[in-house]
């Protein structure tokens, strides 16, 4: 065997949907314009997932890196 390949998140270590709700709660108490936390999730989500998605080749960026 030469490789083994995991998904590491959500297999290896525990997904973040319980502690992003209190996150983007305290969010929503410090923004300085009106919004819901779905809102708040969905424009995570867009910014992350755009990150993500250049992060290839001499581009590379390790998904811990990014959440950050």
């Amino acid at each position: 065997m030469k490789a083994i390949f995991l998904d590491f998140y959500g297999t290896v270590v525990h997904e973040d949907d319980d502690i992003l709700p209190v996150i983007y709660k305290q969010v929503q108490a410090t923004a300085q314009v009106e919004c819901t936390t779905d809102e708040i999730g969905a424009y995570w989500w867009k910014a992350f997932s755009t990150l993500f998605y250049a992060s290839h080749g001499s581009q590379f960026t390790t998904q811990r890196m990014l959440n950050v």
